[in-house]
């Protein structure tokens, strides 16, 4: 049997991934890495770092590991780009 793994989405509570969990299998859900993320708003990693700190940019901890859902990077940028 599997052992179930926690995900952390931002500073929300853990929540228990296992095989009976579904989720959406849409585009809007797909996740980019750290590097992925950084070629895609061209920016450097600290660059990054910062604006997770700061909040500007959400995200996800799997573990040791940070993943951004493109969607809600995109709707970030925009709100930043509003503010300006």
């Amino acid at each position: 049997m599997k052992q179930p793994f926690n995900v952390q989405i931002f500073s929300h509570e853990p929540m228990t991934i296992n095989s009976s969990t579904s989720l959406p299998k849409t585009t809007n859900y797909q996740l980019m890495t750290e590097k992925e993320a950084c070629a895609y708003l061209r920016v450097s990693k600290r660059s990054l770092y910062c604006w997770r700190m700061a909040g500007l940019i959400p995200y996800i901890k799997i573990g040791r590991a940070v993943r951004f859902r493109i969607n809600e990077v995109e709707a970030a940028l925009n709100l930043m780009s509003r503010k300006s």
